[in-house]
Order: C-alpha cells, then structure tokens, then sequence
C-alpha cells in the first residue's frame, strides 16, 4: 500500500464512511454511534442478548474487518470461544466507561492527526493510511490484512481508555507496523503466521524505536508501555539474547495447534501471569528495542525499516549476537 501521500494534510480515515463488510448501497456508521445504539439496547440485557445486539450493530457493518483483523478467524480455530469470554469481561467494563466512547474516538482522531504528520518527517509522504478505530476486547491497536489484501491498522477506541494509553506512544509504533506491511511486506503486528520468532522481534523492537524517535522525551519504560521492562539492567541483556537465539527458529503460530506457540508467548504476551521467573511477561519488546539500538550503530533508520522479512530476521540475528557477546 502506498499509504502516506497527502501526508501533511493528513486526510486520515478513522471511521470509514464504507466499511468493507457493509450491505451494498449502505455506509457504515461512525463507530461511536454503533457503540452507542448497541449499549442502550444491551446494558441490562443477559450476555447472550447482549453479544446478539453486538454482532448486529458493531459487527455486522464492519464483518470483513471484524473477521480479518479483530478476530483473525482464519489462524484461530478457537476465536468464537475466545470471544464470548472477552466479550463477558468487556461488558461489564462498559458501564464504567460508555459514556467515554465517543470523546475517546474525538481523541484518537485529533492524536492520529499530530502524530502522523510527525511520522511522514521520517519516513515520507506517498500515501493515505487506513487507520480505523473499533471497539474490542482483546488489543488495544494492531496492523491486519483485509480479504482484499488492503493492510489495516485498528485501534480499539475501549481499550486504549481502559488503559488510559498514552496516544503519542502508541500510535508512532502503530503507525509504523501500518507503514511497514506495505513498504517491506511484514503484513501482521507481533504474530504473524508462517514466521520465526525473530521477525517479531525485529518488528516490534523497530516500532518501539520508532516511537522513541517521531515522539521523544519518554522513558524506555513508558515506550515499552511497562515500567518493569524499562527498569530492567542492560547486564541481562547477554543472557537474554542468548535464550532469545535458541528460540529464534520457533515459529509465531503453532502448526499443530493453530494458535499463539507457547514459545511466542513467552517472549511477546502479557497477562498477571509470569512466562519467565527472572524477566517480566513482554521481555520481547526490551529485547527487540535494544536489538535495533545494536543495528543503528552501523546502519540508518531508513536503511532498517526498509529491509524485507529475510534481511531483517538475517540481520536481527546478528545483532542478538553481538548482544550475547556483551558487547
């Protein structure tokens, strides 16, 4: 996708007007005013009325994104199950934050407008990028593919309140995995199928960097969205990086399992809890950030993000030795 021209007048799409999923001749509606006819229908209803009243007015309009990238049926066998329990936990956070949906979209909008402007300073403008904002349980951001192979980037308007995200981190890492599926064809965020674990690496620890580029003066904890992992000393880097190499070559989704590898999830996932007894849950996004910290003392930024999936694993896991070596 060439998807940064007009950058600077950034004609950004949050709520697209014709969602793919609507019924011909219809627009979607703004995801705020979904949300809003949905939980005055729903807030008192049991689940199953209420998921039933979901799928009418948030999923529906939306289905090919809603089943691409929010639930990505097609690499989880599992999701429908994955998803009634999501949605349970989700609903009754709403009623202490329906109220904030709306402005939380206004939010996202304005956020996207700022830092994207920042972003094509570095990285050019020769494109429109397919921002849309969602309501899910699950994520609070993340870059999918469209059945039409369109990359999409998502943002989960209720998620990122619930978190009360910081926008001008969030999004120049969002925006980066957005940019990046179409310029070096890394098509997903984080797991993606028919990989190793070394392309999340690379891709995750870039889009940390990037953020700690286009939106400066944060602490490495707060670009890793985790105070722990900014916390964490550069002596168990070596250690770390060697574990790291001899999970290198697992892949991101179990072919047996058609789910998440446990090993992918050791390195990458979060949750209370703890993957390894000496390093906090999501260590991959430390380790990732001070991999590309290695490969820019001897290559630019432009140069790295512009490496294809082979190059960057290749030169993801020389870094990760040089790591090991301490040095």
């Amino acid at each position: 996708m060439s998807i940064w021209s007009r950058m600077a007048a950034m004609a950004l799409v949050v709520s697209a007007p014709a969602m793919a999923g609507a019924p011909q001749g219809q627009t979607t509606p703004p995801i705020e005013q979904s949300f809003t006819t949905f939980w005055q229908a729903a807030k008192d209803k049991p689940f199953a009325e209420q998921e039933a009243l979901w799928d009418k007015f948030i999923e529906a309009p939306r289905q090919d994104l809603y089943q691409s990238v929010v639930w990505e049926v097609r690499n989880y066998p599992d999701w429908k199950r994955q998803k009634d329990a999501s949605l349970k936990v989700r609903f009754d956070q709403y009623r202490s934050i329906s109220g904030d949906i709306p402005k939380g979209v206004r939010d996202i909008d304005a956020a996207l407008n700022v830092q994207a402007k920042r972003f094509a300073q570095y990285f050019g403008s020769s494109g429109q990028p397919r921002a849309v904002v969602v309501l899910a349980p699950h994520f609070d951001a993340k870059s999918g593919v469209m059945p039409n192979g369109d990359p999409v980037l998502a943002l989960a308007v209720d998620s990122l309140l619930l978190e009360k995200a910081s926008l001008d981190i969030v999004l120049p890492h969002e925006l980066f995995h957005l940019w990046d599926a179409e310029h070096a064809g890394i098509t997903n965020d984080g797991v993606m199928p028919d990989t190793h674990l070394l392309l999340p690496l690379y891709e995750e620890g870039l889009a940390t960097y990037v953020s700690t580029v286009v939106s400066p003066g944060h602490t490495d904890g707060e670009y890793l969205l985790q105070n722990d992992l900014g916390a964490l000393p550069d002596a168990k880097l070596p250690d770390s990086a060697r574990r790291f190499l001899i999970d290198a070559d697992v892949l991101t989704i179990d072919p047996v399992k058609h789910k998440t590898s446990d090993t992918f999830a050791r390195w990458f996932e979060g949750g209370n809890k703890p993957y390894q007894a000496d390093l906090p849950n999501r260590s991959g996004y430390w380790l990732g950030l001070h991999t590309i910290r290695i490969l820019m003392r001897s290559h630019t930024l432009t140069e790295i993000a512009s490496w294809h999936p082979a190059e960057a694993e290749k030169q993801t896991r020389a870094a990760l030795m040089v790591l090991a070596h301490g040095e």
